[in-house]
């Protein structure tokens, strides 16, 4: 993905934003009657695996940025926080150079095991959506 580092950021957040609400299968059916699971239900923990790899490294801009709202356990979106904080230019160029591959991998990931197709459009509707679900763009 060749683009700058605030529209892979919008990139990223529109992504997370339709992947989030997505409800996402766990396990056996007959085990999870009526429990639904999205993966924002997932939110801190993609966001605390941030934190715990950029303490690892010793990137402290970067653990500043992701705490700047507090710690994790009490934001009540971190993913979304940081993909906007991101997209509006409001982190450093060490900082996004770092998270962007990062979280591009992991929301990637993501869209690959429970969303439409990478080239799937992110706006137009679930007609459009549906069409190019997974590999089928």
């Amino acid at each position: 993905m060749d683009m700058q580092p605030c529209d892979q950021a919008a990139y990223l957040s529109m992504l997370w934003h339709r992947l989030a609400a997505q409800h996402i299968a766990l396990g056996c059916a007959c085990a999870m009657s009526g429990v639904t699971v999205t993966l924002e239900d997932f939110e801190r923990d993609i966001a605390d695996h941030f934190l715990e790899r950029s303490e690892r490294e010793g990137m402290t801009e970067v653990i500043d940025f992701l705490l700047l709202r507090g710690p994790l356990a009490i934001q009540p979106q971190p993913v979304r926080d940081i993909l906007q904080r991101l997209s509006d230019g409001e982190a450093s160029s060490a900082v996004a150079d770092w998270l962007l591959p990062r979280m591009s991998r992991t929301l990637q990931s993501y869209a690959e095991l429970h969303g439409p197709a990478l080239a799937a459009p992110l706006l137009g509707g679930s007609k459009a959506w549906r069409g190019a679900y997974r590999g089928e763009v």
